[in-house]
């Protein structure tokens, strides 16, 4: 049984445009077009630009954006990433593998960005 895409998925497409892409990242991520700006330095109305695909500088804000939501710089230009790899897996990491793969993409950086935080609150104790 094939899953249907999530809205997230779907906007992240590769027959999306980089500022479709954008607008879906932040919109997911709960930011404002006002709160991204502040974020990157720029005006409102820059980002707007943006995720309208008006305005071609904002290329050399990918790593930032990268950086801002998590994601690699990829995911801005081609839809969503994926690599391969060959590596060796516990019982527990095959199985937490497996249930990560059965999310949506939504689902996926919501993990990511959870475990990140985790992470963080270690360093910090």
């Amino acid at each position: 049984m094939t899953k249907a895409p999530s809205a997230l998925e779907s906007r992240l497409g590769s027959h999306e445009t980089l500022g479709q892409r954008i607008r879906a990242l932040r919109q997911y991520s709960g930011m404002t077009q006002a709160e991204l700006a502040q974020a990157v330095g720029l005006s409102r109305s820059a980002i707007a630009h943006w995720e309208t695909d008006r305005d071609g500088r904002v290329r050399e804000y990918l790593p930032r954006l990268s950086e801002l939501f998590g994601v690699p710089v990829e995911v801005f230009l081609n839809g969503m990433a994926s690599q391969d790899a060959t590596v060796e897996l516990t019982i527990d990491e095959v199985d937490l593998l497996k249930l990560y793969r059965s999310l949506d993409v939504g689902e996926r950086l919501a993990v990511q960005r959870s475990v990140v935080r985790l992470l963080g609150r270690r360093k910090k104790a």
